[in-house]
């Protein structure tokens, strides 16, 4: 069972200590029936009370801890476990590469995250239910064998029919609800790009359309799947009473017609039998939470795997183990690199071979036209992807994967794809005086204000956003810094500023600003402009050439 495997591996604490107390706690219980059935005879023969109602309420009492221990350390246990593999995964997510994030996609890693550890801590208390009322059931068969063997028989026997009618029943919706998932990732995905698509949908009806219609069939696939589950499950809800009262008419009708014994014991017979109603119920019921459970676990393991596979180094952090420093670099020599990205019919587009060299302090625009590589190229540059062959050198020290985390910190980098964070997270000792500072150059003191750690406002223009991502890159204090069709959100006056003064100024500050740009009316500010086509750089020209 996956859930069993998942507390061995995520758990420092026994559960067996939970399964020990809770199987008390259900004895508890079934003794109950059996001081009450015992009291009720003692009622008809007039016989003294106070024995039985202090051993039912001794009883009560041990039933109740056992109950509320039992949860309450189910619960510590199991979010214990999923903190545990929460965090581990999360670590993870830094250590995989950019091509892992980019083929698994954000959401889709998102809702696997997130959506599987809340199935399976909201389902933990009822499986330990669950597990109450099988102790239970267990020791209210062996007191109805007790009372009438014959009786027990036929119970145990029609127990073990349902039980392989189960067993069918429960490999069909297991099989049922992985289809289910695969169907509902595709939902997922249809959503994503109706939410991160919706300008393009919104003034091309067609588009959205087609991404409605294709919504609504992978809906009705799912619904059509899920109808049938839910069938099948009603249809065990239903069996757990069912077959207790298909056995109420055999035990109290028939068997008195061929055991006189079991005559006197009648109505403790029937009164376990109804007993049996409300334990025989919950753990029908929880099969279908079971089967949920374990493909959670399973779809958890499986992320783990995918991610570990996607690890290209076994480090722990993005501390470089070699103690590397690249910081004083003052060439970074780019030497025959190459890169491919896979497809299904092979290699659809290959970027390279590129045999640059970036020099520090040095303002460097890459121009070129869409498609041309630019993107791909700041990748390889900063670390992001692993070429296919080639590599770096910094001052003619080779960068192997094992220096990638220490190299990857040379740089800032602020793509056409941002992300603006809610706090500065990496930098030490902010001074609120340089965040102003930084604000004014930026043209934003009016807009927004620094406050614990990050700025009060980020719901803005994409282009104020970029100032603010600047910003923050800036704070950062990286030797190299990287941006992407940075000026393209920005207005008139402000690219102008940007260009012709902002740039010239971080560059005395000893700054490498690398820029991908399409402004060629500022071509001029730059030292050296590389020009990018069919993913190469095919033209080089400087100030000294001019």
């Amino acid at each position: 069972m996956q859930l069993l495997k998942f507390l061995e591996r995520e758990t420092t604490e026994s559960y067996l200590q939970v399964l020990l107390i809770a199987t008390i706690s259900g004895i508890a219980n079934a003794l109950l029936l059996g001081i009450v059935n015992h009291a009720t005879a003692a009622v008809a023969n007039n016989e003294d009370l106070t024995q039985y109602f202090l051993l039912y309420m001794i009883t009560f009492a041990l039933f109740l801890y056992g109950q509320w221990y039992a949860f309450e350390r189910a619960i510590l246990i199991i979010e214990q476990a999923i903190f545990k593999i929460r965090t581990r995964l999360t670590h993870k997510v830094q250590q995989v590469e950019l091509a892992f994030m980019e083929k698994v996609g954000g959401n889709t890693l998102y809702g696997r995250l997130t959506q599987n550890d809340t199935l399976i801590s909201q389902a933990v208390p009822q499986i330990v239910s669950a597990f109450q009322m099988l102790t239970l059931m267990l020791f209210s068969l062996l007191y109805l064998g007790y009372i009438s063997p014959l009786s027990f028989t036929i119970t145990l026997g029609a127990m073990g029919i349902g039980v392989l009618y189960f067993i069918a029943q429960a490999r069909f919706i297991k099989q049922s609800l992985q289809d289910v998932n695969q169907k509902e990732k595709l939902y997922f995905k249809s959503i994503s790009h109706l939410v991160e698509g919706f300008k393009e949908i919104k003034v091309n009806y067609a588009k959205g359309q087609d991404l409605l219609e294709r919504i609504a069939n992978v809906s009705t696939e799912a619904q059509q799947i899920k109808s049938s589950v839910r069938k099948n499950e009603s249809r065990l809800w239903g069996f757990g009473r069912l077959f207790i009262y298909i056995l109420l008419p055999i035990v109290v009708f028939i068997l008195p017609s061929f055991s006189h014994e079991h005559i006197g014991n009648i109505f403790k017979i029937s009164a376990t039998l109804l007993f049996l109603t409300g334990p025989s119920t919950v753990l029908v019921n929880m099969i279908p939470m079971l089967n949920r459970v374990n493909l959670a676990i399973a779809d958890l393991f499986a992320l783990e795997e995918e991610m570990d596979a996607a690890i290209v180094h076994a480090h722990s952090s993005e501390d470089d183990a070699t103690g590397m420093d690249f910081g004083g670099f003052q060439t970074l020599t780019i030497d025959n690199m190459q890169f491919a990205y896979p497809s299904a019919n092979g290699e659809s587009f290959t970027s390279g071979p590129f045999n640059e060299e970036v020099r520090r302090g040095e303002l460097l625009f890459i121009i070129g036209g869409n498609g041309s590589g630019k993107s791909t190229f700041l990748k390889l540059l900063t670390g992001l992807y692993y070429p296919r062959q080639g590599g770096l050198l910094v001052d003619g020290t080779a960068v192997s994967h094992l220096h990638y985390p220490a190299y990857r910190k040379l740089f800032a980098i602020i793509f056409t794809d941002f992300h603006l964070f809610d706090k500065f997270y990496g930098v030490r000792n902010i001074d609120a005086q340089t965040v102003n500072y930084w604000l004014e150059k930026m043209h934003m003191q009016h807009k927004v204000r620094y406050q614990d750690g990050g700025f009060t406002n980020t719901s803005l223009s994409t282009g104020q956003r970029k100032r603010l991502a600047f910003i923050a890159a800036m704070l950062e204090d990286k030797p190299i810094l990287v941006i992407d069709e940075f000026a393209a959100d920005q207005d008139p006056q402000f690219r102008q500023y940007f260009y012709e003064t902002l740039l010239g100024e971080v560059r005395d500050m000893g700054k490498t600003i690398i820029a991908v740009t399409h402004d060629d009316h500022y071509f001029h500010v730059a030292d050296r402009v590389w020009k990018m086509n069919e993913g190469r750089i095919e033209l080089h020209t400087s100030k000294q050439e001019e």
